[in-house]
């Protein structure tokens, strides 16, 4: 706890750095540990929000998270690390200065003797209200457990473990489907919507429009999920368009006339 309690309270630090100014950190690493126990309402007397805290935990939590997947087969590769600055820069677009202090979370979970189960469960503490930020949070350890061409068991066990904690195990086979297949196979588009080819097409168009909602990238701003999951989201979105646009036009050509 204490050392986790010094992670999440540097984030705390650097989140409220334009309210408390540079010495912010500082004092968080101070108070980080209470984020999970009872978490403060105030910082250095400033009050703070619930978005702050929530930003706190996602910055803390991710990529501890990350860090201890990485190192989950004995060692840290160099396509490993690649990946996590692709995900900080590419997935998550973050600013010059996120991206270091996000880089040096990953870094300080290598070092600590914290468990891979304390930081998913703090992550679902703070999002079990956004099954969308956890599936998204499972495509992100799936990248990274990937990078190395290799899906070891030990990085498959804590996945798998992650997802238990999330609450969304049913959901796991599902993710890995739809994250190693192709969005021109057929199966795999009917896979990604939740549907079947015996399916209607009016039931088709009403999973479309229900999954298009369910993942709004403004939609889910307005949830209070992280905006650095909103490129996830974003691509997610289109994933789903494509699927959908692949399913009807199959049909189209074959005569289909189902409803």
């Amino acid at each position: 706890m204490r050392v986790r309690g010094k992670i999440v309270g540097g984030v705390l630090g650097y989140v409220l750095a334009g309210k408390a100014g540079p010495l912010g950190a500082l004092f968080g690493a101070a108070l980080g540990h209470q984020l999970f126990d009872r978490p403060p309402r105030q910082f250095m007397g400033i009050p703070m929000s619930e978005k702050e805290i929530r930003n706190s935990v996602f910055f803390a939590a991710t990529f501890s998270m990350l860090g201890k997947l990485a190192q989950a087969d004995g060692r840290v590769s160099d396509s490993e690390v690649e990946t996590i600055k692709s995900i900080i820069n590419d997935k998550f677009q973050l600013s010059r200065r996120s991206a270091a202090f996000a880089f040096q979370t990953f870094e300080a979970a290598l070092q600590s003797e914290d468990s891979f189960e304390t930081h998913a469960r703090a992550f679902k503490s703070q999002f079990e209200d956004s099954p969308e930020a956890l599936a998204s949070m499972l495509e992100i350890m799936l990248i990274l457990a990937h990078a190395d061409m290799e899906y070891d068991a030990e990085e498959e066990t804590l996945i798998r473990q992650a997802a238990e904690i999330f609450g969304i195990e049913n959901e796991y086979d599902s993710i890995l489907a739809i994250y190693l297949g192709d969005s021109s196979n057929l199966e795999h588009c009917y896979q990604l919507l939740g549907l079947t080819d015996a399916d209607a097409n009016d039931i088709v168009e009403a999973r479309y429009h229900h999954l298009l909602k369910e993942h709004d990238p403004k939609l889910l701003l307005e949830e209070g999920v992280p905006k650095e999951l909103l490129a996830v989201a974003e691509e997610k979105h289109e994933q789903i368009k494509l699927a959908y646009q692949q399913i009807m036009s199959s049909r189209d050509q074959h005569g289909e006339s189902t409803s």
